[in-house]
């Protein structure tokens, strides 16, 4: 009994300590995340790839680490305090008088630097692998991951996995250290200070491009997380990881919402972060957006009519089911010319055929610069008809400007207005 209640005092102090004293604003992490769970996720990922109960290293980065999670220089030494303070019997019977004596009266910061002779090493293990020792870990661990939960609470980090990462970040690099990658995965991602990290897919990409972290060592960290712990490293359903996403009330918002959540996908956009809306589309990304919005349906037939278009191409597979389907007819009976931007009058004609070319529903024309001898005159109409049109094509105008190249934003837009319809 005695144990348990200066154990508890002991655990009251250190968990003082511990926690920082201001976060970020907003909801907090108790609000919004199973602790419990996600420490338990981070016990796991620390007794994989950090240390087991009874580790001893003699010297690492200057000073002594040890146990499961490989608690390091001053760390240490609070929990060999736990320990001793927890069962002062067997721990000074474990250690010896000597370093007993020396962890009882040691200074909070005395072990900053303190190094392990070969003698010490035994008896280090010897203490941290006792029952009480076992109990110390534990105990001490869920407070120290606490800890590094907050911490990362506070720059942004919001997922499961991503707290799971970030806690393997901080261990292996330091607190300060681990802020400063933050802050420089941030930077190079366009995200503010006061930004989130939406999913570990950005957070681990922001930190491996633009930080100094091992490649290799994070990413086997992130593959642990996704493979062996089975978190969903991408933004939670319903939302996308684009910095550059719309705001609500936009006009492509919720297409390009659609798009990314889309089974099966639509697009993953241009990098793990990155939409680019206003970028200009390929005939060949034009076709495959709509053969994947159309559930990626299998070519009946092998034959392919063009010669710029070869089977190690990602667009290869939705260029022949355009064709067989009478999508598409291509540039020339022999070329689809896959690289060219797709034009307005391009992209809503693709659909029109899709769709069955159905008649327009009116004849009337809205668009002074879409002559009744043009080619996409009846799509035109008809996805006008359909309200399959944005509604500002013309950019203040009346007119759709159809010949110009169809952006991102708008092609996913017109597949959202006709698939949702």
């Amino acid at each position: 009994m005695k144990r348990k209640i200066i154990a508890l005092f002991l655990t009251l102090c250190l968990c003082v300590s511990l926690v920082p004293a201001v976060f970020a604003s907003g909801p907090s992490l108790e609000d919004c995340v199973d602790v419990a769970q996600v420490e338990a996720y981070v016990r796991r990922l620390f007794l994989r790839y950090e240390g087991s109960y009874d580790t001893v290293v003699a010297k690492d980065n200057n000073a002594l680490s040890i146990g499961f999670v490989q608690w390091h220089g001053n760390h240490a030494l609070k929990l060999m305090k736990m320990i001793c303070c927890s069962d002062p019997v067997t721990a000074e019977a474990l250690l010896g008088t000597e370093l007993f004596t020396e962890i009882v009266e040691a200074s909070d910061t005395a072990w900053k630097t303190r190094v392990l002779s070969s003698a010490e090493v035994p008896l280090i293990r010897a203490a941290i692998d006792s029952e009480v020792g076992h109990w110390c870990q534990d105990t001490y661990a869920n407070e120290f991951i606490l800890e590094m939960l907050q911490h990362g609470w506070s720059y942004g980090v919001r997922t499961d996995a991503s707290l799971v990462y970030y806690c393997a970040l901080e261990n292996k690099y330091g607190s300060g250290d681990a802020k400063a990658k933050i802050k420089k995965a941030k930077a190079g991602l366009g995200l503010s200070d006061s930004d989130v990290f939406p999913s570990l897919d950005v957070l681990h990409y922001g930190i491996i491009t633009y930080t100094a972290a091992s490649a290799s060592n994070r990413q086997k960290i992130y593959n642990y997380i996704v493979n062996t712990l089975g978190l969903d490293p991408g933004p939670a359903p319903g939302t996308t990881p684009f910095i550059d996403l719309p705001a609500e009330g936009h006009w492509a918002h919720d297409a390009i919402v659609w798009a990314y959540n889309h089974d099966p996908q639509i697009t993953a956009g241009t990098s793990p972060t990155t939409f680019s809306p206003y970028a200009e589309l390929t005939r060949g990304e034009a076709v495959t957006f709509l053969w994947a919005a159309a559930g990626k349906p299998s070519p009946t037939s092998t034959n392919n009519p063009f010669q710029d278009v070869s089977s190690d191409k990602y667009y290869y597979r939705a260029v022949l089911w355009a064709s067989e389907n009478g999508i598409t007819a291509g540039k020339t009976p022999t070329s689809f010319a896959p690289n060219d931007s797709v034009s307005r009058a391009e992209m809503i004609t693709f659909l029109w055929a899709f769709a069955g070319k159905p008649a327009p529903a009116s004849s009337a024309n809205p668009f002074p610069d879409v002559s009744s001898n043009k080619y996409y005159f009846n799509s035109v109409l008809w996805a006008y008809g359909a309200g399959i049109l944005v509604g500002n094509e013309g950019e203040g105008s009346s007119n759709l400007q159809p010949k110009l190249p169809c952006n991102r934003a708008y092609v996913v837009t017109y597949l959202y207005h006709y698939f949702t319809r």
